[in-house]
């Protein structure tokens, strides 16, 4: 009979306080870059996503995403 083994899935590594405060940096400065005005005047073109402006639905997408990569970092520390 063919022993089939586990693979137990390893534990993330915490996030130390230093690298959580990097990482939190990281993310802020992508964020002010993504949300810059020379940025979302690219995407303020009139078109529609769904029914809604296209700036609308970047926005809400950066927001999203920001607030996403927050909470792993923070999940990750504690």
């Amino acid at each position: 009979m063919v022993e089939m083994r586990r693979d137990k899935k390893r534990p993330s590594r915490p996030v130390t306080g230093g690298r959580l405060a990097t990482g939190l940096a990281v993310v802020a400065v992508f964020g002010f870059v993504l949300l810059m005005p020379p940025l979302l005047s690219a995407f303020n073109t009139g078109g529609q996503i769904f029914g809604l402006p296209v700036i609308w639905v970047y926005l809400f997408v950066v927001w999203a995403v920001i607030i996403g990569v927050i909470a792993v970092l923070v999940g990750k520390s504690g």
